[in-house]
């Protein structure tokens, strides 16, 4: 089943828009306050994912907030350069989106790969807080023994050159996905199988797949520039937010050798995806956290 952007059906005063930045032509959804009269908030997407794996908190969001949620670039209806794809190149677009709307400082929050680029934006930029969900960043606390993990296999495989393109795209990428999505899913049925179609679909574009997949492939560089990066911004807050079925708190663990001003916060009954497994709950500690 196809879960098209024509079927999306978007909360009131929120709207699909594009914007060229750094020469790249980036999809993003953005609604909720009118800007210049709150906080923006930037929600950036991990993979298998794009801007849909928000839907359900960006009404809740806007109620505080301008919120933002772009297609990164290399997914769904953004362009996919072949190149570019360190999270500090993915986080200079990102800025360069932030600016063009205003907006900055915004407030950055990021899951998975989402959350390596948020982190790669808020040392480099200004930015009113930052918040990572449930992943571990390149080169900080114990990237080394995580990327060791049998857990996360999915690292070694998507870095590997030209296989997974090979193995999956064509006809696969059903199945990879959700598989992928649900073995990471602690509350099953929360994402549901138009949800997983539209994630399909985004990744079918041409091109798409190879580029999440150099996402991955920037790891070493990321890891590299992370470290050269040195602390967080000592006055930044940062919200660590782990889903109990997974990273729970050792994301504020991870995020603390690098800030000493780290909330953490374990959601209760979600695993990876915890904007979608526990939607009202993952508002909550944005608002409680984000002024």
């Amino acid at each position: 089943m196809r879960f098209s952007q024509d079927a999306v059906q978007l909360p009131p005063s929120f709207e699909h828009r594009s914007a060229i930045v750094n020469d790249v032509n980036l999809h993003y959804v953005i609604g909720g306050k009118a800007l210049d009269s709150a906080p923006l908030m930037l929600l950036i997407h991990g993979f298998p994912q794009n801007w849909w794996c928000w839907n359900s908190v960006i009404a809740g969001l806007g109620e505080r907030y301008t919120v933002v949620a772009p297609d990164l670039k290399g997914v769904g209806l953004s362009d996919k350069p072949a190149s570019g794809y360190t999270k500090r190149e993915m986080a200079a677009d990102l800025h360069a989106l932030v600016e063009s709307l205003h907006g900055a400082p915004a407030h950055i929050v990021g899951h998975d790969i989402g959350g390596m680029i948020a982190y790669a934006y808020a040392s480099r930029y200004d930015a009113r807080s930052l918040t990572i969900i449930d992943v571990t960043i390149p080169g900080i606390g114990d990237w080394d023994q995580v990327i060791a993990d049998p857990h996360v296999w999915h690292f070694a495989f998507h870095q590997k050159r030209d296989l997974p393109e090979a193995l999956i795209v064509g006809g696969r990428e059903h199945v990879y996905i959700s598989s992928f999505i649900n073995q990471q899913t602690f509350r099953r049925g929360s994402i549901s199988l138009p949800d997983i179609s539209e994630y399909v679909e985004a990744y079918k574009h041409p091109g798409a797949f190879r580029c999440a997949m150099e996402m991955y492939r920037q790891f070493p560089q990321d890891a590299i520039d992370n470290r050269s990066a040195g602390r967080l911004p000592e006055k930044l807050p940062v919200l660590a937010i782990g889903g109990e079925k997974r990273w729970a708190g050792r994301v504020g663990e991870r995020l603390a050798t690098v800030s000493s001003n780290v909330t953490s916060v374990s959601i209760p009954d979600a695993a990876h995806f915890v904007a979608e497994e526990q939607p009202e709950r993952f508002i909550e500690a944005m608002i409680q956290f984000c002024r």
